[in-house]
C-alpha cells in the first residue's frame, strides 16, 4: 500500500521577507523624530545606526542618547521601542499573502521563524500573519535563534510534522540559509536587490520576492 505524502513544511523569516521591516523602521523612526522635535533629515542617520537592524539596540539608544542629549536612559529607550515599534507594522504585500494561501490550499504547513524581541509576537499580529500559519517561533520566546537548527526542528514540532522535506524562506544568508543548510533542509534566498557573496553555501532557490519563491519551490516534488 502506498503511503500517503506528509505536509509540506515551509518556514518563513519574518523582517525583510514576510514583511518589510526597512519601511516600518523607517515609520518608527519618522515618528520619534517628529515627537524630539529634531530636523527631518536626521531620520537619515537613525536609518544608517539601526543598520537594518543589526545594531544591538543598547548600541542604537547609546548613540541616540549622545547624539541628542536625550535624558531618558538607554533602559527606558529600549523599553519604549519594544512598546512603540508594533504599532508601526506595515501589512504583507498582496502577493505575499496570496503566496501563503496558495500553499495552504496546496496542504502545506506554514511556521514563522524569526530572531527577535518578545516584541514580534504583536509585529506578526498586526501584520496580520498568525492566522495564516500553523505556528510562531519568536527567538526571544523560544529561547533558540537562527541559524541554530534547533529552532527549525522546534518550529518542525509545533506545526506536527517532521523537518525533513521543509524549506526555509528569508532574506538573510546567516541566518536563514545557514541555518538552512545546517538542518539539511531546502531553501530560498530572497535577494533585495543584492548578489549573492557567500562561497561556503547555497541556497536551493535564489528569489526576489515571497511569492516568486514559493512559485519556485512549489515546482520541487513534494516530500513523500
Amino acid at each position: 500500500m502506498k503511503q500517503s505524502a506528509s505536509p509540506r513544511l515551509v518556514l518563513f523569516d519574518l523582517d525583510n521577507t514576510l514583511i518589510d521591516r526597512a519601511e516600518v523602521f523607517r515609520r518608527w523612526g519618522s515618528c520619534f523624530v517628529a515627537q524630539r522635535g529634531l530636523a527631518p533629515d536626521e531620520l537619515s542617520w537613525l536609518i544608517d545606526q539601526d543598520n537594518d537592524g543589526l545594531t544591538p539596540k543598547d548600541a542604537f539608544f547609546d548613540a541616540v542618547r549622545t547624539r541628542y542629549a536625550v535624558s531618558e536612559d538607554t533602559a527606558a529607550l529600549v523599553s519604549a521601542y519594544h512598546r512603540d515599534y508594533p504599532s508601526f507594522t506595515v501589512a504583507p504585500p498582496a502577493e505575499t499573502m496570496a503566496a501563503l494561501t496558495e500553499l495552504r490550499s496546496a496542504g502545506s504547513r506554514l511556521a514563522i521563524v524569526t530572531n527577535g524581541p518578545p516584541m514580534q509576537e504583536h509585529v506578526i499580529d498586526n501584520a496580520g500573519l498568525r492566522g495564516i500559519v500553523d505556528a510562531v517561533c519568536v527567538s526571544a520566546t523560544v529561547g533558540l535563534r537562527k541559524p541554530d537548527p534547533l529552532i527549525f526542528g522546534l518550529a518542525a514540532h509545533a506545526c506536527g510534522v517532521a523537518l525533513d522535506g521543509a524549506w526555509m524562506i528569508g532574506d538573510s544568508p546567516t541566518h536563514d540559509i545557514a541555518g538552512a543548510v545546517a538542518s539539511g533542509i531546502r531553501s530560498a534566498w530572497i535577494t533585495r536587490g543584492r548578489p549573492w557573496v557567500e562561497t561556503e553555501y547555497q541556497p536551493t532557490l535564489i528569489a526576489d520576492s515571497v511569492s516568486k519563491a514559493v512559485e519556485g519551490l512549489l515546482a520541487f516534488p513534494s516530500p513523500t
